[in-house]
């Protein structure tokens, strides 16, 4: 439930098994079915929409923990690709970066890649578990580079 708006946000992440992590615009789902990249939902999710989005078409951005990263602009369509250097069985950070519009992903203190920039406007971490996954997530400062 929390709301990240500006400034820089660290989160670590801790999984066993096959899940998606990452930041998603700030939209009640009612349907534990929903898939966020789905066109057939877009519609439903930008009618939530508010000013505080401001003026950025990057609405879901998903780590997987398989070592896949997509993002989702819920009016055009979605990208995507493989993580270089991430290795799948060891925790990971994400540093939103909400003062730059970047999102960046961490491992072993150490920036791997900047996943998305262009983010802007309202955002908050989110998580799916996949086939009885589990996930901690701890709050945290984002290693210095």
């Amino acid at each position: 439930n929390h709301v990240m708006r500006s400034g820089r946000h660290f989160a670590a992440f801790t999984h066993a098994g096959s899940a998606m992590i990452g930041v998603i615009r700030p939209v009640q789902i009612n349907d534990g079915d929903l898939d966020l990249n789905l066109a057939r939902y877009w519609g439903y999710l930008l009618g939530q929409r508010t000013d505080r989005w401001a003026d950025s078409n990057v609405h879901v951005c998903s780590m997987f923990t398989t070592g896949g990263f997509g993002w989702c602009d819920w009016t055009r369509g979605q990208g995507g690709r493989w993580i270089d250097g991430f290795h799948c069985d060891t925790p990971f950070g994400l540093l939103l970066d909400l003062d730059e519009g970047m999102l960046s992903m961490y491992q072993n203190g150490r920036r791997v890649t900047t996943l998305k920039d262009g983010l802007s406007g309202e955002y908050c971490w989110y998580a799916k578990v996949i086939f009885g996954a589990s996930i901690s997530i701890e709050r945290g400062s984002a290693p210095l580079e």
